[in-house]
């Protein structure tokens, strides 16, 4: 290239230099503009993308966050009310109940588990046994005596130097005569709640009957009664046939007479009786 005085001579190999500059130029200014509009292509389809969530570790305990609504907690199961004896301070006892109360059967009378009983706990006591008597039972052959308990209970309550604050309630035996079981079960509560408006206070448990077997197998409905009445009137039961006082293997020793225990079977009934009291008492 010279330079004279009218401007630049451009030689003619110069000139295919500058052409090639320009073109290069141009082809690198649009590859530029289309990576800007279409980085991929028109025609590279865009694939999608899986999003793996990271795996969750259990835990042990969850906890819940403040908008969480609680799981409600089970509530427990409703459980029966617990019957007792709350001793008196100079506790004074009634045993009233049929020929068991007696001691029909021991030998001597005075070894039946009423005396027996009354001899352990050492309160003053009185003993009422009437043969062949029951809560709904009056005695005798026809039911004609009209010696039902709560007759024998208002009875007792006339005697003004004789005032009990607890009351055993022995029977069902005869009752097992009764042929209809709400009879019974309406005796023995009536029988309680005499009891407690005669002496405003008693404390009164039922014993159910109880014999040594096979006598024993005909008392169920009357058990099932007198528990029913007892458990009516809101009063503690022992339930002799239940907890199996009597069984095959030991009614043999036990048995009197077929219908009542002997003197050894007299000392059972008053140890599981003094067991179950204790029970009551604790």
């Amino acid at each position: 290239m010279t330079r004279n005085g009218r401007g630049l001579n451009v030689t003619k190999q110069e000139w295919i230099k500058y052409a090639a500059l320009f073109l290069l130029a141009v082809a690198a200014f649009g590859v530029s503009w289309l990576a800007l509009t279409n980085p991929r292509g028109a025609s590279e389809a865009v694939s999608p993308v899986t999003v793996t969530p990271p795996s969750a570790t259990p835990t042990a305990t969850v906890t819940p966050t403040a908008n969480a609504t609680p799981s409600p907690k089970p509530k427990p199961k409703a459980t029966a009310e617990r019957l007792g004896i709350e001793l008196p301070a100079e506790p004074v006892v009634l045993i009233l109940g049929d020929s068991y109360t007696a001691g029909m059967g021991a030998d001597p009378a005075d070894q039946g588990w009423a005396y027996l009983v009354a001899g352990s706990l050492g309160y003053p006591t009185n003993i009422d046994g009437v043969p062949g008597t029951g809560f709904a039972w009056g005695g005798g052959e026809q039911d004609e005596l009209a010696q039902e308990y709560e007759v024998r209970l208002q009875a007792a309550a006339q005697d003004p130097s004789f005032v009990p604050n607890i009351l055993i309630l022995q029977g069902g035996q005869n009752d097992a005569a009764i042929t209809d079981p709400a009879e019974v079960k309406i005796a023995t509560a009536e029988t309680i709640e005499a009891a407690r408006r005669f002496w405003p206070g008693i404390q009164v448990v039922v014993m159910g009957p109880s014999a040594p077997l096979p006598f024993a197998g005909d008392l169920s409905a009357a058990n099932s009664a007198v528990r029913a009445g007892a458990a009516a009137a809101k009063a503690p039961f022992i339930d002799a046939v239940k907890a199996g006082w009597f069984t095959g293997a030991n009614s043999p020793e036990f048995n009197f007479d077929g219908a009542h225990p002997n003197t050894a079977g007299h000392a059972h009934i008053a140890e599981k009786f003094l067991k179950a009291w204790a029970t009551l008492t604790d």
